[in-house]
């Protein structure tokens, strides 16, 4: 049976890291197939082998899984991955949810409140919900691989609970982000895409947003801060 050929030193990259695992896994399997077809006695010994081979595969199938899900970040190339870490170690440093925190919330509970009372805040928030039909723009972003750029940007739309966006019901999506990336507005009508649009960027922006409906409605107008 020709043997996979891995060469240690050149294994420098996450994915060539699942090459390996998978050249491994081949190797294992191969293994112990071929002895338990050598093996004649015990027969226990046999299955076991036969078993365990059969086995190695959802193990590894599921442990490749774990790793591209639980651990995705940890499997980015070594620069990407050095720049997810500096974007995240100043931003969540000394991290604790405020709102799980009983002692945070009990000063807060007895700090006086604004003019507006919370009750009159919450409607207002719960307002801006119903009046943009829980629709919002969201942005990922990452370091970018055009030259002379700084990131790479998806900015599409995204809906809170049941909606238009759910329901079919929205048309299309002009976006205006400034003349330093377009000089005329950007329709998107790609449903199936949450209506994104993909720029790469130097510097963050204001992405202003217009959703058109396919009854005719009234548009509603978004604006989201494009920041990394």
């Amino acid at each position: 049976m020709a043997q996979p050929n891995i060469v240690p030193h050149k294994v420098t990259k996450p994915i060539a890291l699942l090459a390996v695992w998978f050249a491994a896994l081949v190797i294992i399997v191969g293994i112990f197939l071929y002895a338990a077809r050598m093996i004649d006695e015990p027969l226990w010994l046999k299955q076991i082998l036969v078993i365990s081979a059969i086995l190695f595969v959802p193990l590894f199938v599921s442990m490749v899984y774990w790793l591209q899900t639980k651990y995705r970040p940890e499997m980015q190339e070594d620069p990407y991955y050095s720049e997810y870490l500096k974007r995240l170690g100043p931003v969540f440093r000394n991290f604790k949810p405020e709102n799980i925190d009983t002692k945070i919330q009990r000063e807060r509970a007895a700090a006086p409140l604004s003019n507006e009372s919370w009750e009159e805040r919450e409607k207002r928030r719960c307002k801006i919900y119903e009046d943009q039909k829980g629709l919002f723009l969201v942005h990922s972003w990452r370091p970018s691989k055009t030259p002379g750029q700084v990131a790479d940007i998806v900015i599409s739309l995204a809906q809170h609970g049941n909606g238009p966006l759910i329901e079919g019901k929205v048309k299309s999506v002009e976006y205006h982000i400034g003349q330093k990336f377009f000089s005329y507005p950007v329709i998107k009508e790609d449903a199936e895409e949450n209506f994104r649009l993909e720029v790469s960027a130097y510097g963050p922006m204001l992405c202003l947003a217009k959703v058109n409906f396919k009854d005719n409605s009234k548009p509603i107008e978004l604006q989201r801060y494009i920041n990394f």
